[in-house]
């Protein structure tokens, strides 16, 4: 029950940060090819503003609510636009060499 009320505390940045993954999603057309990167996409953006407005806001001193509604709206298109930028780069890492590589394992003698 305590969660539900600090959801609804918390409503106005759920929505804030919905709107940002939103909007951020335009630019991201390429990466979010069915409708489930899309909805993954949204709910990173979601969970970047509902977790972390609070600190972002706590470390800028920024204290008036209409401040603090547009900080959530760019978390969450920040968030969304960081999660799928770190897929991207998971996926382009040759991650077998870097282990090699760490490791050792290469080539026998």
């Amino acid at each position: 029950m305590e969660f539900l009320h600090r959801l609804l505390d918390k409503l106005d940045w759920l929505i804030a940060g919905l709107m940002g993954a939103i909007v951020a999603s335009w630019w991201h057309k390429d990466d979010l090819k069915d409708l489930w990167s899309w909805v993954i996409f949204l709910v990173t953006g979601i969970a970047c503003a509902f977790y972390l407005t609070s600190i972002v806001c706590d470390q800028l001193s920024v204290v008036d609510p209409s401040d603090v509604a547009g900080m959530a709206f760019l978390l969450g298109a920040f968030g969304g636009s960081l999660m799928a930028a770190t897929n991207r780069a998971i996926k382009a890492a040759d991650l077998w060499a870097l282990i090699r590589q760490r490791f050792g394992g290469g080539n026998p003698p």
